[in-house]
């Protein structure tokens, strides 16, 4: 919504205010909604509603000069990690993958087919799985929001060489449940067709 949009609903909120003959105790308690109450109500609660602080966190982006995690829909499972829905980015040899947030390095150590892997917890408390890189960080290993965590591997005989993000978010949406992926929500497997990440989070976390 913007400023100009935010005012007209505020004018209008006043306009049916002053329209009004008795108190809001007064309405309330006589059980009869009347017109400019309603109408005033309705277009305060949808200013309160625009202006109440997010909930999705602020999630930057995972290459240099890149769109926000936020943006990116997800196409995929993690082969043998749970509840890690992923999609593919950092094309080719080399390829820097960027931390979207303050990160953590977190057990229990583990890899990828082909390279290394590792899995990260950040800030906001989503748990990632990133594979395909050159090397795994120690256990413990904090990286700053915009900071280098990782390059893509090659993959002898192939030319899509990438970094995996898994992600996780059961800590915000609860234990067992997972962001929809693939076409369907649930597959198949590299398909697209799912909300993005940021939609998603939007949707459940309101």
């Amino acid at each position: 919504m913007t400023d100009k949009q935010r005012l007209v609903l505020l004018r209008e909120a006043i306009a049916s205010l002053e329209r009004t003959t008795q108190g809001y105790v007064e309405w309330a308690a006589s059980g009869k909604p009347r017109t400019n109450w309603r109408r005033a109500l309705s277009r305060l609660e949808r200013l309160e509603a625009d202006l109440a602080p997010s909930k999705v966190p602020a999630l930057g982006p995972i290459r240099p000069g890149g769109k926000s995690l936020l943006r990116y829909s997800l196409t995929h499972k993690t082969s043998g990690v749970r509840l890690h829905p992923a999609f593919d980015d950092n094309w080719g040899v080399g390829a820097v993958g960027i931390a979207p947030e303050p990160l953590v390095v977190i057990a229990p150590y583990t890899s990828a087919n082909p390279g290394a892997a590792f899995y990260a917890r950040g800030a906001s408390k989503i748990e990632y799985w990133i594979g395909h890189a050159t090397k795994s960080p120690r256990i413990g290993t904090r990286y700053a929001k915009g900071q280098e965590i990782a390059r893509a591997v090659a993959i002898p005989g192939d030319d899509d060489e990438h970094l995996h993000w898994g992600i996780n978010v059961e800590a915000l949406i609860g234990a067992g449940k997972q962001l929809l992926y693939g076409a369907t929500g649930h597959g198949p497997d590299y398909t697209f067709g799912s909300p993005t990440i940021g939609a998603q989070l939007e949707a459940l976390l309101a």
